[in-house]
């Protein structure tokens, strides 16, 4: 069995695309679209200035794969790296794949004198906070915000925002939560037990829809 990490070359992006498919699957904000992430791997891969792809091959097939981003921090006075799209394939999971990515990744950032790299996971994917953690890197105090100026984008819709129950009207808001259903201030929907009901009429979580 051999192991490799290289750089992502044209012709990779297919096989990207669909690694891309199975990170985004299980995403709370993104939806898999094969056509638009070959393209912007694409953008990358034939613009290096923007930043570098990795890919994991193992016997010579793709099974992971990880990217930085370029910019630069004025606080920092320096390059910076955003690491984003870090997935290996379920099947080689655990086994040492990601970890080889990651080193690559820092060190190639390192070598080329970036002083910083950020990344973002889901809130609740405890398993890539750990592996992180245990790759070195700490937990920011940051918040997130973006602002989509394509209405074409993949993005879902905030799991952030307001939800509202289809039975009886009743807006569950993330701010508020539902102390009376034990439910605490600033808890997002999608972090809500799905034994919880609504409060009005008691219907399920599933008969609630994103309302703004």
């Amino acid at each position: 069995m051999i192991f490799r990490i290289r750089i992502a070359l044209e012709g990779d992006e297919a096989r990207c695309a669909e690694l891309l498919g199975i990170l985004f699957s299980q995403e709370h904000e993104f939806t898999p679209n094969a056509e638009t992430q070959s393209r912007g791997l694409s953008i990358i891969i034939r613009n290096p200035e923007l930043g570098r792809i990795f890919v994991g091959e193992i016997d010579g097939v793709i099974e992971g794969m990880v990217m930085l981003l370029f910019t630069v921090s004025t606080f920092l006075g320096q390059k910076v790296a955003l690491l984003e799209d870090m997935v290996v394939a379920p099947a080689w999971r655990g086994k040492g794949l990601g970890t080889l990515l990651i080193n690559h990744a820092v060190d190639f950032a390192r070598s080329e004198g970036f002083g910083r790299i950020t990344l973002l996971t889901d809130r609740d994917n405890n398993t890539a906070q750990q592996f992180y953690r245990s790759q070195g890197f700490a937990k920011s105090e940051m918040v997130v915000f973006r602002k989509l100026l394509d209405d074409g984008t993949t993005l879902k819709k905030s799991e952030s925002c307001t939800w509202m129950c289809r039975e009886c009207g009743y807006l569950y808001d993330p701010a508020e939560g539902d102390p009376e259903g034990g439910i605490k201030a600033c808890t997002l929907f999608a972090e809500v037990s799905g034994q919880w009901s609504c409060p009005v009429c008691f219907a399920s979580k599933s008969d609630f829809d994103p309302f703004s």
